[in-house]
């Protein structure tokens, strides 16, 4: 995806429009999990989203070619730090977070019941900046770098987070085994 959306992005930047979708297409989920993990609220999420794109396009003459998922994705978690900080007041729970996360996680996974089940059931195990790190490294394929980077956390650290989740997975996964063994 690196040099294709790159050269999308040049495209863009000439003036031609047309290459948007494509460039939406390419980036959304990334942009969804980090504003997602950080708002907590799907529509609310969307309008971000919607606002991040805005934003990039307004921009977009601006942008010196380096690195443009971490120029967009800096975008969208500034926006939705912003809206965060603006809603403070408001709380959530955990079952509000655990709701969120499975209405919108059957969104991106195309499985069978069964599988999302136990999908859910893996991840329940997780607290949500886990949840995030694991995601964005075994859906969205990205490196624990890019993760770091993205989330404005040391490498060490995201490394620590996710082998912290996999490990918390293994453990979930293998009790549900012993359960269903009867062991």
């Amino acid at each position: 995806m690196g040099e294709s959306l790159n050269q999308l992005v040049r495209e863009l930047k000439a003036g031609n429009m047309a290459v948007f979708d494509q460039i939406y297409q390419d980036t959304y989920r990334k942009v969804y999990f980090i504003v997602i993990g950080i708002l907590h609220d799907h529509q609310l999420s969307e309008d971000i989203i919607q606002d991040t794109y805005m934003k990039m396009l307004d921009n977009i003459h601006s942008y010196k070619e380096k690195n443009f998922l971490a120029y967009l994705l800096t975008i969208a978690k500034n926006l939705s730090f912003n809206e965060y900080n603006r809603r403070k007041k408001i709380t959530y729970t955990d079952q509000d977070i655990d709701t969120f996360s499975e209405v919108d996680l059957e969104e991106f996974l195309d499985v069978s019941v069964e599988k999302q089940e136990f999908i859910h059931k893996a991840l329940s195990c997780l607290d949500f900046l886990e949840k995030n790190v694991f995601l964005l490294h075994t859906i969205e394929n990205m490196s624990h770098k890019e993760i770091s980077l993205l989330l404005n956390k040391p490498l060490g650290t995201i490394t620590w987070i996710y082998q912290k989740a996999l490990k918390k997975i293994r453990l979930g996964l293998k009790e549900d085994y012993n359960e269903i063994k009867g062991i």
